[in-house]
Order: structure tokens, then sequence, then C-alpha cells
């Protein structure tokens, strides 16, 4: 009889349990603080009007909520907790609704509405007919929804020198007229005020930054295009101004924030292309809060994608240099199992300490933020049924084959010198029906952040809390099992008749159930662990009719414990200077019992019984010390080392007395380093 009992069920709760007081210990002494988000409450929805918008809207904050709707051509107020207000105009089907596509908004401390638009001017001191200039302005309403004044960036009083195409339009009088059209006349402007209601307009495009004075005067133009000290970029994503006056921009296309003074000399720029702390991918959102600290949000994701058991083993590197290969659910546990077997000790074939030249390239495939693509994604499919269906059933292939993916982004906070001080990570589960599709809307003065569900529109507002261990982190998975299998053989030897000499039967059962579970700590921390526990028991009868006291039967059973656990740091994401720490423990434990009786007692007592233990455990380091320098060091305690089992085996004679004993047992202590330098 084999039989395996696991030595110490506590050991990884033990473990899972000290790590996570570390990190949750480590995170709030923390001087560059990780925060999560906590949901306060949703709001607004699909509609046109009371509370509910379309798909394209702007949000602005100063006490109360302000919602720019450019499909449905409105700007409505709502209370700081999502509750409708009122809205401009009350009617926004009316002729004398002068909105038609606005965009961004900002509220002065008078409660005045600003929102870029664009608008159709007349050209002064042209009539019959009259032409008209189309630009991007920004509308200037009072507190109770008056329009006040029309900013533009653009000259729209000059005739035009020049011979243009126009279209035929008609006035507000009924009367035809001439419409302009320039290019980039529908343009997008960014728009901001200073503590003295004075007006910033980003025109990105053009690489200007426009000042107004509170009764509409142009002040000053600033800012040009290029990445040198006071240019961005042309696709530029917002701008914002604080307690003193200066002027941040996010400059997306260079992948940093520029900082101007209010009047437009540049002071300094900060941030670089990476997904480390400090730097962005494509900066698309920032705001300056009260105490001075500026928030910026890029388009960082890092990705948790396991989709299917074998890349279990892939995403968490335990005991990575073991193996490249990535087995089948079947072999999943024997991989972590077999670090204790001799393969991988000093008698292997293929010894550990051969260089292994693919270990560094394997980092690359594992990127968190490697671009992750599928089918439906990648093809523009028009309005054909059976491509839009291929498209689905292609996705819900995916999700079924997915264990989890979760997509972790990321806001960074800084000082107003663009020194990093923290950042708010928040979580979304791919594979959620309801919030698969959440995406960042804004965040307020305050520090709560507005995310959208871009199927129903709502928009759900979110507060910022320190670290904690979130559920809504955590993802495991549980795969169970079972294999039965019977066996018969018969056997005539060479002799003239057909009678059964040997009959052999032989039954099998194999009970595996594994279980994973994984945690992300934050956007750089993940920690992973995988437990498989298997049964298993075999029951043979031996048969010799022409010699029936030679026959005997052999009965085993086993039960045997897999564990492993992986904490893993990305301590540089960016995949050109990637770099990650892995600190993994691998443990299997177990003991052995087989019997072999003769199957007729009154005629032969011979038996045999073995009985056997194994217990091991794998501690490795693996260290990118920089990215092309990886450092791996393994400590392993193997018990036993060239063997599956150390046994004692004890034999009985045909009189039923012990006649001998046999122990075989080894072990081995081993530490393995290796050292790769990638040139």
């Amino acid at each position: 009889m084999n039989k395996i009992t696991i030595k110490s069920y506590q050991f990884p709760t033990l473990l899972l349990l000290t790590i996570t007081i570390l990190l949750q210990t480590a995170y709030s002494n923390s001087a560059f603080a990780v925060d999560f988000i906590k949901l306060e409450r949703e709001f607004s929805g699909k509609g046109s009007s009371q509370g509910a918008f379309s798909k394209d809207i702007h949000l602005a904050f100063k006490q109360n909520i302000y919602v720019s709707d450019t499909e449905n051509r409105l700007i409505q107020k709502l209370s700081p907790t999502g509750e409708f207000l009122f809205q401009i105009p009350a009617d926004p089907e009316s002729v004398d609704n002068i909105l038609r596509k606005p965009g961004h908004l900002t509220v002065d401390d008078l409660g005045n509405i600003y929102i870029a638009d664009v608008t159709a001017h007349h050209i002064a001191e042209t009539s019959d007919p009259k032409i008209y200039i189309f630009a991007p302005c920004v509308h200037k309403f009072s507190s109770i929804g008056e329009l006040q004044y029309t900013y533009f960036v653009d000259p729209v009083d000059e005739k035009p020198g020049v011979v243009l195409p126009v279209k035929v339009i008609i006035d507000e009088n009924g009367k035809p007229a001439y419409g302009i059209q320039p290019i980039g006349h529908d343009r997008a402007l960014r728009v901001a005020v200073n503590a003295q209601n004075q007006l910033y307009v980003l025109d990105a495009k053009r690489g200007r930054i426009h000042k107004f004075a509170d009764d509409g005067k142009k002040m000053l133009t600033f800012g040009r295009y290029g990445a040198g000290n006071g240019e961005f970029d042309r696709d530029a994503a917002d701008i914002a101004i604080d307690v003193r006056g200066n002027v941040f921009v996010a400059d997306t296309g260079n992948h940093r924030v520029v900082k101007y003074d209010g009047d437009g000399k540049f002071v300094r720029s900060f941030g670089r292309k990476g997904r480390d702390n400090g730097e962005f991918v494509k900066p698309m959102a920032l705001i300056t809060l009260p105490t001075g600290e500026v928030l910026v949000k890029d388009a960082s994701r890092f990705r948790r994608k396991v989709g299917g058991l074998p890349e279990v083993i892939a995403l968490s590197p335990t005991l990575t240099q073991l193996t490249e290969n990535t087995p089948g659910q079947a072999e999943l546990a024997d991989t972590i199992k077999n670090a204790t077997r001799p393969q991988y000790g000093p008698f292997a074939q293929n010894p550990i300490t051969d260089a292994d030249t693919a270990s560094l390239n394997r980092r690359l495939r594992l990127l968190e933020e490697a671009e992750y693509r599928r089918f439906f994604h990648d093809k523009d499919y028009d309005d054909d049924e059976n491509e839009e269906e291929l498209a689905e059933e292609l996705k819900r292939a995916d999700i079924r084959l997915t264990l989890f993916h979760n997509i972790i982004s990321r806001i960074q906070k800084f000082d107003n010198n663009g020194r990093y001080i923290g950042r708010i990570i928040y979580e979304t589960d791919q594979l959620s029906e309801e919030k698969h599709d959440l995406t960042f809307l804004d965040f307020d003065p305050s520090g709560y952040l507005y995310l959208r569900d871009t199927s129903d529109f709502t928009i759900a507002q979110y507060s910022v809390t320190g670290f904690t261990v979130k559920p809504s982190h955590m993802n495991g998975f549980y795969s169970a099992r079972v294999a039965n299998l019977s066996n018969e053989y018969l056997e005539d030897y060479e002799d003239i008749d057909f009678s059964t000499d040997v009959e052999d039967k032989l039954n099998q059962l194999e009970l595996k159930n594994l279980f994973g579970w994984t945690y992300s700590l934050s956007e750089r921390w993940h920690l992973t662990f995988l437990d498989e526990l298997t049964y298993g028991e075999q029951d043979e009868r031996y048969t010799t009719p022409a010699k029936i006291e030679d026959s005997f039967d052999f009965e085993t059973q086993a039960l045997e414990n897999a564990f492993a656990v992986n904490l893993k740091y990305i301590t540089n994401p960016n995949p050109y200077r990637y770099k990650e720490l892995n600190l993994s423990v691998g443990r299997v434990d177990g003991t052995s019992d087989l019997t072999q009786d003769a199957l007729f007692p009154d005629l032969n007592k011979q038996s045999r019984i073995d009985t056997g233990d194994a217990n091991s455990t794998v501690i490795e380091l693996n260290w990118d010390i920089w990215s092309r320098t990886n450092l791996w060091l393994r400590y392993a305690d193997l018990n036993p080392a060239e063997t599956s089992r150390n046994f004692i085996r004890r034999f009985y004679d045909v009189s039923g007395d012990l006649y001998e004993v046999f122990g075989s047992r080894n072990q081995a202590r081993q530490f393995l380093s290796e050292f790769t330098i990638k040139f």
C-alpha cells in the first residue's frame, strides 16, 4: 500500500499570512504609497436630459458636477451626489440652441461656465449676402445659463484675402449666406480658469495656449509645437491650473507634463515615456488639488491574464529556471513536484547549471503591459451579421478559456515641482458582464475618481483609500480530475492447449484536486500560489492457476500534496528596461506504504510491506539586477534526492515470519547559482 500524507497543512496558510502582513506594513510605511479606490455611488445613465447623457461627455467640478453632452447639445448641472439640478439650454431641440458640439468645460469661482464648442461667426461688414466663418470657440455662460461672451482663438473678423471655397447656408434671418470652413475649424479645445477668473485655452492642434481676461480680451499667447522646453505635441490632452496660477499641460505625445507660470513662462517639464513611477504612457488627464499636488492619469494598463491552466506556470514563474515548457493540465503539479526529482540534481542529463539562453527572453513574453489583442478587436467589422456573429463567437471562446483577466490602471500623484509621491490604482475585471467596460472619465479637486460604464453610460464615483487586502483583487480557480482504469490480462504459455496460465487484473483510481490563487497587490506586486492534492489507489490480483501458491495480491494507496508560492515584483515595467524580482518556494510532503500478500495464505504466507516518505523544499530567487543582467539562486533540500521515496522494506517468508529488512534513504542539499549578462 502506497500512502502519502501531508506533513503540514498549515504551511501555505502561514506563509501567505506572513507575506500579506509584511507587505501591508511595507505599504503603510512607504513614502511612495499605493492607494486603492472605494465605490461611493453610481448615477446617471443613457438618455438625453434630466441627469442622463449620451456617449461623448466631459465633466467639470465646482462644488457641483457639470456635464457637457456633445450629442445632445447641452450642459447639465448635477449635485455632488449626481442629482439633476438644471440644464443649458432648457430645450436642446430649440433653434435658438447655440451649442453645436459642446466639449471640454470648466467653471470659475462665480459659477460661470466655460465650454469649448464650434460656431459660425458673422464676418463684420459683410452683408447681402453675409459671410460666416466656422471656427472653434469658447462660450461663457452665467451660473443661471445666460450667454455672456464667446471667445475665439482664431481671427474671425478678417475678410479672406484669397478666393476660398464656401458653402451656401441659411442665416438666422432665413436668407441665403456663405459659410467658410477652414481646415481645423472643428478642432477640440481644452479650457481652464485661474483664481482671478481668467480663461486659459489649450489649442493643441495649433501648439498654442491663449489667456483671456475676465472681460474677454486676449491677454497673451504662449507655447508652440515640439518636444523642447515650453513645447508640446499636437495631441496634448488636458490643461489645469493650480492655486498659485501655474499652468500644467498633459503633453500626451511627448509622454510628460509641461509646467508654465501664470504669464506663460516655461518652468519645467517632468516625466518621460515608460511605466515606472514618475513615467508616463500618453498622459491623458490631469488635475491640481487644493493642497498643490497634481494627479495625472496616463494610458498605461497592466494586465493580469491567465488563459487556461498551463499559463499559470508562465505567469507565476515558480521554480522558473527548472523548465521553459508549459505543461498540460495533467502535468501541471508534476512540474512543481519534479523540482525534487533527480533530473534537476547533479545526476541530471541536462544539469540546471547549463546556460539558459531563453531566460531573459521569457521576461518580454510575460510583460503584463504587453499589448493584448483579440481577433475580433483587430479587425474592422462592417454591419454584416455573419461577421458580427463570428466576432461574438470568438469572444465567447476566449472568455471560456480564460481563468481570469484583469486590467490594472493607475493615477500618479506629484508635488507641485513634479516629484513623484505616490499613485492610485484600480482594477477592472474583463470577465465581468457588468464591469468589464468601465473606463476612466475624470477626477475632481477633492480627489474623487469617476469611471463610466460604456454600455449603459452610468457614472461611478470612487473615493481613495489606503492599502488594504481587497477581495476584488483576488482571483482563484479550482480543477478536479478523476481517472479510473481497469485492465485484465490473460496469458497462455507455449503449449499445445489453450488454457489460462496467468491471469492479471489491475484497477487504478486517481483523484486530483488543483487549486490556484492569485492576488494583485498593485500593478507591480503579484502573489500566486498553487496547491495540488492527489489521491491514488491501485489493486492488482496476479493469479497463476498452474501454481496457485504463487498468486499474489498487490494493494497501494497514495495521498500527495504539492505546494508552490511565488511573489513577483516588477522593479521596472518598461519593456526595454524591464526588470523583475521573483521569490519562489516549492514544497512536497508525503509518506508511502505498499503491501504484497499471497493470495492464498493457507498455502503461502509470504508477504512484503514497504513504507516510505518524502519531504522536499526548494527556495528560489530570480532577480534582474539590471535589465540585461540576471541573478538566479536556488537552495534545495531534497529528501529523497535520487528516488521518488525513501523506503523501508520488510519481507516475510512462507510461514509469515520476518526474515529481511531493507532500508533505502537518500538526501541532498543543493545550492545553485547562475549569473547571466546579455550583451
